[in-house]
This record gives structure tokens, C-alpha cells and sequence, in this order.
């Protein structure tokens, strides 16, 4: 079996730092985590703090909105600090605005806390890039993202079941004190491994109000996007379809006026690159697939299967399962073989197990929806490291940090989308057993559009070494 050596980047790196791979993986869990460990402690956080639902719900879009918003500025602004003192910002940070939430006496100081915690929790999930390309060597560039990204579905799905423990035992304040320890071991084991950052970027810059246009740019086209695909999951009649199309023309002009900043140019240029724009293309529908089964699921089992929460949770695990056993093995032979092939065999992987969801009747046992939801664990695990991989090869060096916030915004929209793809088709069929294969067959498309997005990666890195070598035969012997 050959190397696939044509995205492998050079380095004049000694060693490979694992600390730093293991302090940014714990930082990334408490940012993953705090996505879904909240949700089952909204109804005592309502009645601890006389809150109604409407109100406690934004506990959660508080922490989700800046941590989507602030992806791509957030980006631009690290790319010009240093590695150590960002990292330190950021961590640090979350863990005050963890205390600070911890400690809330009323809803509005816990709202802001959550704020915080939002931003500072997208800075750790941009920051993944750059150390990462700092302090691994090429070589082994696959099993540091294995270990990463694996944390990130694999914590989500935790969430909530260790959330209703704590809350259950502890109180909802316990939720929001887990990350102390994690935020302290984290930045302990970061100021000690995390390289300081190149030469001339060894400090943390002020942001400029550059950063201040693409935040409110980018923040105001995120929240009406998420407000439209929230609405669309639910019963729309005549006129109704009005709102959510508003909310995507007012998503569509942020966006324009945010692409013609003078700050968004270099965005722009690096996704329009094949090398860069493929792989976070076929992420973005790979993630969609897999976001769209958190939502099919739970209600084939709660309307067609008939099943307890107990059970349908339990299921749920076999994919976080797959992942975790398979995402270590996906980079050790990513290491060897190159992370393109391996891509593509979880891809398809993948597709296998949209096309077994496909054969589900009503009479399925929760085994026979376990072991195909395990194959599509299997499927992810094997794809999502070496896709990353793939980004950070084609990323500039000076904008690992932009990549990550770019990386980051697509998979938070495929987690995004998924689910109200989900919900679009289960409603529009009138859900039962045709819902649920409606959606699945959705899942199916855009798994083939991913496998699509690589096959056209591998004929641009083909067509561009017949290029290269087509030049050496005729550049002139000296």
C-alpha cells in the first residue's frame, strides 16, 4: 500500500507535542460538552430562578450563538496571537464564566455567563488548527485529529445523560461546576505544553473593530438562519411561510455585506481553493447526515417503534460507540496511507449504513436499528479526523486559526441542518415509517454529494501532480 504523501505539508518540528494534543482535546470536550449537558437542567434552572420556558430556553442559544457567530472573526484575531497566551485566554476564560454561571443569584447574570461562555468557547474550538499544526508533526498529524474530533460527537452524546446526573444529585449548578476541574487540568497542562507561538506572534492583539462588522455580521446571518431551520421542523400553513423565508433573505443580505468586507477577502479566497474548499464541503454534508439521525430516531422510536426514552438513548450510543472505537484506528492508517483514502472508506462506510436504515419496517427490533446506527458510527469515526486532516494540509500557515473557525462554522451547520432536515421530511409525510425513510433517503443524498465533494478532490490533487510533473519534463536540464 503506497502513501498518499500529496497534502503532507513540511515541518522542521523535532517531536510531536502529544501534552498539547491532550490539553487542546480536554479543552474541546468542555466546549462539546456544554452544548447538550445543559438541556435536561432547564426546568430546574426555571424553577430555581422563576423563570418561564420561553426565557430558560435561551440558556441555551445564549452559548450557541456567539460560539457559532464569532467562528470566522474569532479566527482572523488568533492568527495573530500567540499560540500559549491564546489558549490560556480561552480556557481561562471558560472556566470563569463557568464559576460566574455557577454562582448566578438571578436569570440575567446566568445569561451572560452563558454568553461568555459561548465566545470563549468558540475560540477553543478554533484553536484545535494551529496547535495542532504547531506542535505535530506531519506524520503523525492523524491521530491527533482522530483523538480530537472524536471528542466532539462523542461528548455532545454524553451530555445529557451525565447533565440529569448531576442536576438530579448535585443541583443545576453542579452542570455548570463539572468544568472547573476540566478548564484548570486543561490550562495546567497547556502553559506547559502548548508551543508559545511563531516569531512576532507571541502576545494577544486588541481585535480591532473589524472583528466587532463580522461578528454582528455573521452573528446577525447565523441566528436568522437557526431561527428558519427551527421554524421549518414545525406545522407551517399559508402565510407562515413567510417568516422563515424573511429570516433567509435577512440571513442572505448579512452575508452579502459581510463578503464585501475587506476582512472576509482571504475567507473567501481559501474556500474557493479545491484543495481546501472540497474537504469542508464534504464535511458539511457528511455532519448533515449524521445530524439529521439525532432527530429521525428518537421519534421512530417514540411514534412507530413505541419505545422508551430509556431505550432510544441506549441505541443512540452504538453510533458514539462506532466512533470512538474506529476514529484512533482511522488515524493510525491515515498516518500511513494518507488521509484521503481513509476518508473515502468512511464515506462509504457511512453510505452502507444510510442504505440498512433504509430496510427498517415497523416491526424493527432496537437491535436492528443498534448495529446500523454502529455502522454509521464506524463511518464517521473512519471519515472525520482524515477530513480534517485534509483541511489543515491545504490551510495556509498563517491562517490555521481562520480554518479552524471556517471548519468549525460548516460542521456546527451540518449538526444544524441535519435535524431540520429531519424534521422537514418526517412532517411533510406525515411522519411514521415513510417520515422516517423520507429522511433517511435525504441522508443518503447528501452522503453521496460527500463521496462526490472526495472524488473531486482526488481528480484536482491527480490533475495537479500531472501538472507538476508535466513542467519538470520540461524545464530545461541546467
Amino acid at each position: 500500500m503506497t502513501r498518499d504523501t500529496s497534502t503532507r505539508p513540511v515541518t522542521n518540528l523535532p517531536r510531536t507535542r502529544w501534552g498539547a494534543v491532550l490539553a487542546v482535546s480536554l479543552a474541546i470536550v468542555l466546549a462539546a460538552l456544554d452544548l447538550t449537558i445543559v438541556a435536561v437542567a432547564l426546568p430546574l434552572i426555571g424553577t430555581d430562578l422563576a423563570a418561564p420556558p420561553a426565557v430558560t430556553q435561551w440558556v441555551l442559544l445564549a452559548y450557541f450563538l456567539p460560539m457559532t457567530a464569532l467562528g470566522i472573526p474569532g479566527g482572523r484575531w488568533m492568527d495573530r496571537a500567540g499560540l500559549r497566551p491564546a489558549f490560556a485566554f480561552a480556557v481561562a476564560g471558560f472556566g470563569v464564566a463557568s464559576v460566574l454561571i455557577a454562582m448566578a443569584p438571578t436569570m440575567a447574570l446566568l445569561l451572560t455567563g452563558r454568553v461568555l461562555q459561548g465566545a470563549f468557547g468558540s475560540l477553543i474550538s478554533i484553536l484545535g488548527f494551529p496547535i495542532v499544526a504547531a506542535a505535530v508533526r506531519p506524520e503523525h498529524r492523524g491521530r491527533a485529529m482522530g483523538m480530537i474530533t472524536t471528542l466532539i460527537p462523542v461528548s455532545g452524546l454524553i451530555g445529557p445523560g451525565l447533565g440529569g446526573l448531576l442536576a438530579e444529585t448535585f443541583g443545576w449548578r453542579a452542570v455548570f461546576a463539572i468544568n472547573i476541574p476540566l478548564a484548570v487540568t486543561a490550562l495546567w497542562l497547556g502553559l506547559r505544553t502548548v508551543p508559545a507561538g511563531a516569531p512576532g506572534r507571541r502576545g494577544l492583539p486588541l481585535p480591532g473593530l473589524g472583528l466587532l462588522r463580522e461578528t454582528v455580521l455573521l452573528g446577525g446571518a447565523v441566528t436568522a438562519v437557526f431561527l428558519a431551520l427551527g421554524m421549518l421542523g414545525g406545522e407551517l400553513t399559508g402565510g407562515a411561510f413567510a417568516v422563515p423565508v424573511g429570516l433567509a433573505i435577512v440571513a442572505a443580505a448579512a452575508t452579502v455585506a459581510w463578503a464585501r468586507l475587506a476582512e472576509s477577502r482571504p475567507v473567501i479566497t481559501l474556500t474557493r481553493r479545491p484543495a481546501y474548499g472540497l474537504p469542508v464541503s464534504a464535511l458539511l454534508l457528511m455532519v448533515t447526515g449524521t445530524g439529521a439521525t439525532f432527530f429521525l430516531v428518537p421519534y421512530l422510536f417514540a411514534d412507530v417503534l413505541h419505545r422508551s426514552a430509556q431505550v432510544t438513548g441506549a441505541v443512540l450510543l452504538a453510533s458514539a460507540a462506532g466512533m470512538a472505537l474506529f476514529s484512533p484506528l482511522a488515524g493510525l492508517v491515515a498516518d500511513r496511507v494518507g488521509p484521503r483514502p481513509v476518508a473515502f472508506a468512511g464515506a462509504f462506510v457511512t453510505l452502507a449504513g444510510t442504505l440498512a436504515l433504509l430496510q427498517l419496517g415497523a416491526d424493527a427490533r432496537p437491535a436492528d436499528v443498534a448495529w446500523r446506527l454502529a455502522l454509521l458510527g464506524i463511518g464517521s469515526g473512519l471519515f472525520s479526523g482524515p477530513v480534517h486532516n485534509l483541511v489543515l494540509a491545504a490551510t495556509p500557515p498563517d491562517m490555521t486559526a481562520t480554518s479552524g473557525g471556517v471548519t468549525a462554522l460548516f460542521r456546527t451547520f451540518g449538526l444544524a441542518i441535519g435535524p431540520a432536515t429531519g424534521a422537514l421530511s418526517w412532517s411533510l409525510t406525515g411522519g411514521g415509517m415513510t417520515g422516517f425513510h423520507t429522511g433517511v433517503a435525504a441522508i443518503t443524498v447528501t452522503t453521496v454529494l460527500g463521496i462526490a465533494a472526495l472524488a473531486a478532490l482526488r481528480f484536482h490533487a491527480r490533475r495537479q501532480h500531472g501538472e507538476r510533473s508535466e513542467a519538470a519534463e520540461l524545464e530545461p536540464a541546467a
